[in-house]
């Protein structure tokens, strides 16, 4: 792997709970990341981050904007407030890698769209696997002339983070978590034309989840039609209970199992079968052939950080493969998806993107 251009890129952590932590415990192993500031309103995290890493901490964005020169904010906070903070960096003049989900609101998607073009500025979004090389070995792989289906499940609990729990604040599963299975299937067939959802409430809709603040779909169904008229399904749930993704010492082999098809994507061309079992490995069946495995190696957000910040240093957008340009798309396909399981129509994504606005209430 070749080494980073020399220089520093200043960053700067807008929210700094579970996954804002990710990101900061990986941007410090980059000589070439200067870490300068975080932002959160909660104290007791922002102090926890301050003792670890010396870092200068703010409760306002715009205090911290206006009296830090940074060269890159790391946006974590709750999907809501993505976009507003991004746009505030951008005119800001600052680059940005954004968590996913980017929105709720295809609005919103658009809007932001609009500002990245007309700025000078690098916006990435946080789809990480793109950069594990697992997912580089199946793209190889595909056989795109005769791939003709992807089929995924994302099978979960009840979220742990309490405004996930909501749909209003997570947008459900297949906004929030199984996301970065559309993102991977529109990697791997190009562009969606339409989609279809089916959800439902059932499994999650007790008197015990309400006091639990759950207040989402529970099961999720969308078949999604390519451009190329590859066709795909991903399916996924907050219904199943967490012990089933816990790793015990005495756990069965049927507990393995379960616990191991939790998260799949299967890529199918003719007499080949691809299985993305995330995120560890890939499994390649052919016809009269043996097996082949593709494991991880490296960490995909780290992965991700070295792009990312060589892309900074550079101003070259081509080493990243999940500018905002791109990745939008994937948030309209599962917008579209809330769309259509609330509307009981099929989606068009070309009309879609083009509408002003969102359903986002049950049907």
């Amino acid at each position: 792997m070749r080494g980073l251009p020399s220089g520093k890129v200043k960053f700067g952590f807008i929210g700094v709970g579970r996954r804002g932590l990710d990101h900061i415990k990986i941007a410090s192993r980059f000589k070439e990341a200067s870490l300068e500031a975080v932002c959160d309103v909660n104290e007791r995290r922002l102090h926890e981050v301050t003792s670890l890493y010396g870092v200068r901490a703010y409760k306002s964005l715009d205090e911290m904007l206006e009296k830090e020169k940074l060269d890159v904010a790391v946006i974590s906070t709750p999907t809501p407030l993505h976009v507003p903070q991004t746009l505030k960096c951008l005119e800001s003049g600052l680059d940005v890698l954004l968590e996913k989900p980017i929105t709720l609101n295809i609005n919103e998607a658009n809007k932001l769209l609009e500002a990245v073009k007309e700025s000078d500025r690098i916006v990435a979004v946080g789809f990480q696997l793109r950069y594990s090389n697992v997912v580089e070995r199946i793209k190889e792989t595909i056989d795109e002339d005769t791939l003709s289906m992807i089929a995924g499940c994302w099978y979960w609990t009840i979220p742990i983070i309490n405004w996930i729990r909501l749909r209003s604040h997570g947008g459900g599963q297949i906004v929030d978590q199984a996301i970065h299975l559309v993102d991977l299937a529109r990697f791997f067939a190009g562009e969606v034309e339409s989609v279809y959802a089916v959800y439902t409430e059932r499994g999650r809709a007790t008197e015990e989840d309400k006091a639990l603040g759950f207040d989402n779909w529970a099961s999720y169904v969308v078949s999604l039609k390519f451009k190329n008229n590859v066709i795909g399904c991903i399916y996924s749930t907050y219904a199943l209970y967490p012990a089933i993704f816990r790793t015990t010492g005495d756990e069965s082999i049927k507990d393995k199992a379960t616990r191991e098809s939790s998260v799949v994507l299967d890529i199918i061309c003719r007499e080949m079968l691809i299985r993305y079992v995330h995120p560890s490995e890939a499994r390649v069946y052919r016809r009269d052939r043996e097996s082949e495995i593709y494991r991880l190696s490296g960490d995909p957000t780290a992965n991700m950080y070295r792009a990312f910040i060589e892309a900074v240093l550079t101003r070259d957008k081509g080493l990243l493969r999940t500018l905002y340009e791109d990745s939008y798309k994937t948030m309209a396909v599962s917008l579209a998806a809330n769309e259509s399981a609330t509307t009981g129509k099929c989606i068009r994504l070309s009309t879609f993107l083009s509408r002003r606005s969102i359903c986002m209430s049950p049907a």
